[in-house]
């Protein structure tokens, strides 16, 4: 009897989620960018979860992409809870991979090759971010990789920087945006989906951050490229979902001596963007979240979601902040007494709280 050779082996089975919402605009541009990707002999399967649109979403889909699987929901059930159904099909059929993209993007034909080649070089990453480039100015970073600052505040990393100052080569990063993210299911098993009660905003910070607590890491794959229409959205409800689900996730995450630590600057972040609230128009939904946080349904959650990450728990705080930034230089402040009077001081205040952190 002679010996057979080896089988090869199986290729890589990547499910692509895109979550939409009203976003008949967007199909044809994401949709069809996504039939022209090099895969690098991946077997991909492209899923689209619609939360309840009312335009002509699903039925373009259905006729321009009959080879993309749509979900249904009747309702919306947020960009967590929507992606959250595409990952569990996926995880359902095997996937090896998720990545996860916004509707209002095109992706460059080796987006994907590219972040898989970051993935497999780099086997603890559970995350890998591509570039997110602005579509209307496409020298331009949407996002080399997303920032935290100490006070809870998520925000897109060397926003309006030109791509061609970014390192060529992977870096690490705080947070994976959850517009372009290539996310390991094996990680993904290990830390959880995503938290639903957020709805949206905040969701993939509270996802990398438990990501890194189950000691994975989150880097930017700088040659996969994504051009995302990305626009800073000023709806008031905006910033009570920003503002309830920054204060969730400080809750939820950081051990309960930090969270002692660093309440007293948390206390004075609270006065300035009462502040800033009051000047932008929008204190009604600042009230609006601190409501929330003293109702007993939050602190359910809280204590779950802390329950939980004691659970997983591989790396402490003190490594995990040691990628948190002092300044805010997100672009919903660009302009504000933030930057040229608050900035300095939390700087000060960061250098001195960090080595304190555990």
């Amino acid at each position: 009897m002679t010996d057979r050779p080896p089988s090869p082996p199986a290729p890589v089975r990547v499910a692509v989620v895109v979550v939409t919402f009203e976003a008949e605009r967007f199909v044809e541009d994401c949709f069809g960018s996504l039939r022209r990707i090099d895969a690098a002999g991946a077997d991909v399967e492209v899923i689209a979860v619609d939360n309840g649109s009312r335009d002509g979403t699903v039925r373009l889909l259905g006729e321009r992409f009959p080879e993309v699987a749509v979900l249904a929901n009747d309702r919306n059930l947020g960009f967590a809870g929507g992606n959250n159904a595409g990952i569990g099909r996926a995880l359902e059929h095997g996937a090896d991979f998720v990545y996860l993209l916004n509707p209002d993007t095109e992706v460059t034909p080796g987006f994907l090759r590219e972040a898989l080649s970051v993935a497999r070089e780099r086997p603890e990453a559970g995350q890998v971010q591509s570039l997110l480039l602005l579509a209307s100015e496409r020298n331009l970073v949407n996002t080399a990789g997303n920032a935290i600052h100490f006070l809870g505040l998520g925000y897109c990393g060397r926003f309006r920087e030109t791509a061609s100052s970014v390192p060529d080569v992977p870096a690490e990063i705080a947070f994976a945006s959850g517009a372009g993210v290539l996310l390991r299911t094996q990680a993904l098993r290990e830390s959880g989906l995503f938290d639903e009660e957020l709805f949206l905003y905040q969701e993939d910070l509270d996802l990398g951050w438990r990501m890194r607590l189950a000691g994975w890491t989150a880097l930017l794959a700088p040659r996969s490229v994504v051009f995302h229409k990305y626009a800073f959205s000023r709806n008031p409800e905006k910033y009570y979902f920003l503002e309830r689900n920054r204060a969730l996730v400080l809750l939820k995450n950081l051990r309960f001596r930090n969270l002692l630590l660093l309440s007293p600057a948390l206390l004075a972040g609270e006065v300035g963007l009462s502040a800033v609230a009051l000047r932008g128009g929008w204190f009604r939904q600042k009230a609006r979240a601190w409501g929330h946080l003293l109702t007993p349904a939050a602190w359910r959650h809280v204590r779950a979601g802390r329950t939980a990450q004691r659970s997983i728990r591989r790396v402490e705080d003190a490594e995990i902040v040691r990628s948190w930034s002092g300044d805010v230089v997100f672009e919903g402040l660009a302009g504000s007494w933030l930057e040229g009077l608050a900035n300095p001081v939390m700087r000060l205040v960061w250098r001195a709280l960090r080595p304190l952190l555990r």
